[in-house]
């Protein structure tokens, strides 16, 4: 399939759910969104931090067996790899769930390449929620989208993503231009290398690597490839990637930058009075020329409002995050997403492009919002550790590489030869992210990023009320919103849901009304 096209089926989805942060695009969201009636939405899983999701999700219980069962699945598809998972899966396994005050367990941070143990289980980890996804929504094309910046998880996820058969994988923040040719190779379980980013030292001369045939054993039959769609910002990194028959990516997802998450710096580096990026027209992507270039592409950042029926222009393909991430079918924890929408109800949320909040040197979406890292009281107070280390970078020292976060302790950062000045506003977003999603350790706050929450709002006015499922927020975007509501007018005793959500918010109307609330 290789630079082969898009198969159909992919190409008739209008709506991308966007990959968010971590597990906010989670099981739930995408199965919801692939299912959506007439086949025209479908969405990326969100494959950051899955490792240690999937360890914490064992040590919160696994109470009805499904990652147990996953990985049951993972086994028959790769029988070589049963003694490892099943070790695994009983070292990080607590029946009943752990202390409520207890921490978690992670991972080792040694190396480039990350530990056996640590690719086995991202392997077995991407796999399953893969696996998990496309069993609630059978028959239907499922994504998954990774950060390139994350390179000592990327090379096993993908293959785990690939062992579950992904349609596609879709990568930002990062050079994408290797990914293609190390898709083709580990359709085949060959080994593949990733060029990383060292401090001082060219590009290209260190790499980290993955071999599949160390973890399957012999022979295999092939995988399918799965379509690759590149994050581009520009018309001229589109093109750049496209002249290249070995960089040249399936498709193009173009990011403006009102999308959350990590963003391309604005071209003129223009900065608020805070200090934040600024961005201008200049900064959006020439989508013609894009479209000159052959290639099927969706557009992100700005796109989450429904078509205007009265424009002559063409309706995009469209990938559409904030809506859905704000969402009550999403991974985010409902208490949280409730303070955020309130805010948003109220038109006090504030949402800036961060210069230094990623450790990964990207710009970076920040949500102010109360009681998580985005709000500084918060921020002042949390102590600065890096203990997941999914967005180190390295540097050589000693006559050896050493891995550094500018949210690391500062005198850490420092010895470790980390300028002073990186640490300051930089954000641990492993933490602050897997707290989010409800998969936090006890003692750290939340983040938040999100994008343009412009729809969000105008949903809200349109629902008369704060809250929505992923099924509206479809709804919404595609412009069916009104034939959605005309179809839940039927409802038992004649009750509708707008009628008593007002009074008992999204979870009364659900216990009211039942599943189609």
């Amino acid at each position: 399939m290789a630079n082969s096209g898009v198969p159909d089926k992919l190409l008739e989805l209008d709506i991308l759910v966007g990959g968010m942060g971590v597990d906010i695009s989670g099981i739930e969201l995408v199965s919801i969104a692939a299912n959506y009636p007439g086949g025209r939405v479908s969405g990326s899983l969100s494959a950051t931090g899955l490792t240690d999701a999937y360890a914490r999700l064992l040590q919160l219980g696994d109470d009805e067996g499904e990652v147990r069962e996953a990985f049951d699945a993972c086994i028959r598809v790769a029988p070589a790899l049963a003694d490892d998972v099943d070790r695994l899966y009983s070292s990080y396994h607590i029946p009943g769930g752990k202390a409520p005050q207890a921490r978690f367990r992670g991972f080792s941070m040694a190396g480039t390449t990350a530990p056996r143990d640590v690719q086995v289980f991202t392997v077995a980890a991407t796999f399953a929620h893969v696996w998990r996804t496309k069993r609630r929504a059978p028959g239907r094309p499922i994504g998954i989208n990774f950060l390139r910046k994350i390179e000592r998880f990327l090379l096993p996820g993908l293959y785990g993503a690939m062992l579950a058969d992904v349609d596609w994988v879709v990568m930002g923040a990062g050079d994408p231009s290797a990914i293609p040719g190390i898709l083709d190779r580990l359709a085949h379980h060959e080994s593949v290398d990733l060029p990383i980013q060292v401090a001082t030292v060219p590009y290209g001369e260190h790499w980290t690597s993955f071999d599949p045939k160390e973890f399957i054993g012999g022979r295999a039959p092939p995988l399918r490839r799965p379509v690759f769609m590149a994050i581009v910002s520009s018309h001229l990194q589109a093109e750049a990637l496209a002249s290249n028959p070995q960089t040249r990516p399936d498709a193009f997802v173009v990011e403006g930058p009102a999308a959350g998450g990590h963003n391309a710096p604005p071209s003129k580096r223009g900065r608020d009075d805070n200090g934040d990026y600024i961005y201008g027209p200049e900064d959006d992507a020439d989508l013609a020329a894009v479209a000159t270039l052959g290639i099927p592409f969706w557009v992100a950042g700005g796109y989450g409002s429904p078509p205007d029926r009265g424009s002559a222009a063409p309706v995009l393909r469209r990938q559409v995050g904030t809506l859905f991430a704000l969402s009550s079918d999403s991974g985010m924890d409902p208490v949280i997403r409730r303070r955020v929408l309130e805010q948003v109800w109220e038109r006090k949320l504030d949402v800036v492009t961060s210069v230094g909040a990623s450790p990964s040197t990207y710009p970076f979406k920040v949500a102010r919002v109360p009681g998580t890292i985005g709000d500084r009281a918060t921020y002042l107070a949390r102590r600065r550790r890096c203990n997941l280390g999914y967005l180190r970078g390295w540097r050589p020292k000693d006559g050896k590489l050493v891995g550094l976060c500018p949210a690391d302790d500062t005198g850490v950062y420092e010895k470790a030869g980390g300028a002073a000045w990186r640490t300051q506003g930089s954000m641990c977003l492993c933490n602050g992210l897997l707290a989010t999603c409800e998969l936090g350790q006890p003692d750290e706050a939340p983040l938040v990023t999100l994008g343009d929450t412009t729809p969000v709002r105008d949903l809200q006015m349109r629902l008369r009320r704060m809250e929505y499922s992923a099924e509206e927020a479809a709804a919404y975007v595609l412009g069916e919103l009104e034939r959605l509501r005309d179809s839940r007018e039927a409802v038992p005793g004649g009750v509708s849901a707008e009628s008593i959500a007002p009074q008992h918010g999204l979870e009364g109307v659900r216990r009211l009304l039942g599943p189609m609330a």
